[in-house]
């Protein structure tokens, strides 16, 4: 069961249990990833960095695990029971406690990458030019063509942007243009998957706009994707976890 939820890589986020915390303290959080399964319900994971610096847990120590899977979060509770150096990688094996559970966060992993997209604001011209088209309300196909070639125009004014981060849930990226806060924008984005690249196109709704620290012309806005259809939110969050993979299999190839 355990071995086709979770894959050999996947994030892992690490909370430690303790009977001594106060409720009012900000719990620790570590991350690691997956790096091979034992016998006896046991797990591999590299052992937490942070900072640059490695943090050695302590056998016997329990922890509150979530798992970063192409199918979602996934949650259990681990008991550290053995470290170790294997190939130049410093880790720790873990034997869960507890069932494999669904995540019930409703938050998105948020993967920082630079993407070269394109964008455009929804206006209220191709509101109107849309809502014509679609009663028919022409007194001859002359006006309908005609509505339709501006439309086209309006749909072709696209300005170039670079996203900073990403999630299933939205994106920040950086333009030259400030853009009011709740308008509506189309985005073009493209995302890899299994090596082919396809553009996701899709609405999103400006959360905030603001100029970039020691910038005058250079601005960052923030969007929440909406109307979004599910199987677009699935691809990027399959997009995501596969660029996380990818960067956590690089980043131990540069350790060993």
């Amino acid at each position: 069961m355990k071995e086709q939820v979770i894959q050999i890589g996947d994030k892992v986020e690490m909370y430690r249990i303790s009977a001594q915390l106060d409720e009012n303290e900000v719990r620790r959080q570590y991350i690691s990833r997956v790096l091979d399964y034992m016998e006896d319900d046991q797990i591999k994971l590299a052992m937490p960095m942070e900072g640059g610096r490695m943090i050695p847990l302590t056998i016997g120590d329990m922890y509150e695990v979530c798992f970063y899977t192409p199918n979602g979060l996934f949650q259990s509770q681990l008991e550290i029971v053995d470290r170790y150096k294997e190939n130049n990688i410093f880790l720790v094996v873990g034997e869960f406690r507890s069932d494999l559970e669904k995540c019930q966060r409703r938050q998105y992993y948020r993967l920082q990458k630079i993407i070269d997209i394109q964008y455009r604001e929804c206006s209220r011209e191709e509101e109107i030019l849309e809502r014509r088209l679609l009663v028919n309300d022409f007194a001859n196909e002359e006006a309908r063509l005609s509505c339709r070639k501006i439309l086209n125009e309006v749909k072709n004014k696209w300005t170039m942007a670079t996203i900073t981060d990403i999630s299933g849930g939205g994106a920040r990226f950086n333009s030259f243009t400030q853009h009011k806060k709740n308008s509506i924008l189309s985005l073009k984005i493209p995302i890899t998957q299994k090596g082919e690249t396809k553009v996701i196109q899709l609405q999103g709704e400006i959360v905030n706009s603001e100029i970039l620290p020691r910038r005058t012309d250079f601005y960052e806005t923030r969007v929440k994707f909406v109307n979004i259809d599910r199987d677009v939110r699935e691809q990027i969050v399959r997009f995501i976890f596969e660029q996380e993979r990818e960067m956590l299999r690089k980043g131990i190839g540069g350790k060993a």
